[in-house]
């Protein structure tokens, strides 16, 4: 090998080491990401009043993604979501819900990471959510839970929530 080939090879692989370098330095940590989820799901869970039906439904989408393939909700209202569903039912069902209200808001406060093992992780939480019907009806709810997470092709997705008595 000649010189310049020797040149070409060892910038080659320097820049490569670099690049991987800087990923790892600058990619998310595992808590990093799962605050993100909750970000991301207090964001695609609320509504303003003036959403248009082409945000509705495309949050639908984003919402779906954000869970599991097969989801487990127990809350103690009485709401529809409970129970055992797919991420494709779960989504269907906030549709529906997004397209019966005005307005929504879904915000979560005193996050806590409680285990993060290989592909799961547990979450305690406090959800405090809010709709406004289309008739004006509003519901409020606040709800101490405890989420668990798997890792779904390397990406962190909501797998259960479980209400918490006091």
């Amino acid at each position: 090998m000649n010189e310049m080939s020797k040149r070409i090879v060892l910038g080659s692989l320097g820049f490569v080491a670099t690049v991987f370098s800087l990923a790892w330095l600058f990619w998310p940590s595992d808590e990093e990401r799962i605050l993100t989820l909750f970000e991301e799901l207090s964001e695609v869970a609320s509504k303003t009043e003036d959403a248009s039906a082409l945000a509705d439904a495309m949050v639908v989408k984003d919402f779906k993604e954000l869970f599991a393939p097969e989801v487990t909700i127990s809350i103690r209202s009485k709401a529809r979501i409970a129970g055992d569903r797919s991420n494709q039912e779960l989504a269907q069902l906030y549709g529906r819900l997004r397209i019966a209200s005005r307005r929504m808001g879904l915000r979560h406060e005193q996050l806590e990471i409680l285990s993060i093992e290989d592909e799961r992780a547990s979450v305690g939480v406090w959800f405090f959510a809010s709709w406004i019907g289309k008739g004006g009806n509003v519901v409020r709810e606040e709800a101490h839970s405890e989420v668990e997470l798997i890792k779904v092709e390397g990406d962190w997705k909501v797998s259960q929530i479980h209400y918490l008595k006091r």
